[in-house]
């Protein structure tokens, strides 16, 4: 099924089309089995590489604590993110997401380095998935993709008391700060170590003087520790995971960078609203049922 998308023997391996075998990957697996969660998490470096992209900031440095709120939390129903998380090709895979927190209703777009983008619209129950050079869509059942609404707004776009709850601060320490944005957003970005020792204590219940189990810190939504992030008996502390985050002025989380042992995953928020999105639908004459041929035909 896949041998269309062989490169030519000329074509170096970074030029391989990676977007789209991911691609290929998440509609092939949602077609047989009608819906996919999003999980793959995939191990990677120890520590997170961090570099200044395009999108951030970085001025002076600033106070090694975590910043309170000066203005008006936002009310977050529409946000527009990128979401970037290492796969199994040894590379990163990247969609882009505007997405309607009440309404259910999001658009994705997957690019692709050697043919047209992939656009995915879910609209309730299905899903609406095309090229982005082409009027025609194809219909699928929705399931969980391409975004999993089952934990909802805080999945992907969080406050800093989401993302780093005051019950998990104190097995964290901040090694870096300073004033920074995000697109167009002052934040504060804060380069935070985890001890991994004392996380991992932490989700195990101990016990009270009544006899009941003590209260576990909680993990943000869709982030929890990894397997095998600390070997057997090893109590030397040795592992730190770093995450790197920055706050704009009422709490949100502009921008998140997870080690692999919390995920692996990277989310920047460029715009919230608390307006419902609308994009502009299909009509039905322009939506025919995915099969095996619009497979080939999207170039899967």
């Amino acid at each position: 099924m896949f041998g269309a998308l062989a490169p030519e023997p000329a074509k170096k391996p970074s030029q391989r089309g990676g977007g789209l075998r991911r691609a290929v990957k998440w509609l092939v697996v949602l077609a047989i089995l009608g819906g996919i969660a999003f999980a793959g998490v995939t191990y990677g470096p120890d520590l997170v590489e961090r570099a200044n992209g395009p999108d951030e900031d970085n001025g002076p440095t600033a106070p090694l604590v975590y910043p309170i709120p000066t203005a008006t939390p936002a009310n977050v129903r529409t946000a527009t993110f990128t979401v970037s998380e290492l796969d199994g090709f040894g590379g990163t895979q990247t969609y882009e997401v505007t997405a309607d927190f009440e309404s259910g209703i999001t658009q994705v777009v997957i690019p692709r380095t050697d043919i047209p983008d992939l656009e995915i619209l879910t609209l309730w129950d299905q899903t609406l998935v095309r090229r982005d050079d082409e009027p025609t869509w194809y219909s699928l059942p929705r399931g969980d993709f391409p975004v999993d609404f089952s934990l909802g707004r805080s999945r992907w776009v969080r406050t800093l008391d989401e993302l780093v709850p005051p019950d998990l601060r104190q097995f964290t320490t901040i090694d870096e700060a300073n004033e920074s944005s995000i697109e167009t957003a002052p934040a504060r970005r804060l380069v935070v170590s985890v001890d991994p020792l004392r996380l991992i204590d932490a989700q195990v219940p101990a016990t009270t003087a009544d006899g009941s189990p003590a209260p576990a810190p909680p993990l943000p939504p869709g982030v929890s520790m990894q397997p095998n992030t600390i070997q057997a008996g090893d109590t030397t502390g040795s592992v730190t995971l770093s995450m790197e985050i920055w706050v704009d002025d009422t709490g949100l989380v502009r921008k998140s960078v997870m080690p692999p042992e919390l995920g692996g995953e990277t989310i920047t928020v460029t715009s919230v609203s608390p307006d419902a999105f609308q994009p502009v639908f299909p009509t039905p004459e322009s939506v025919q049922p995915l099969t095996a041929q619009v497979l080939f035909r999207l170039g899967l």
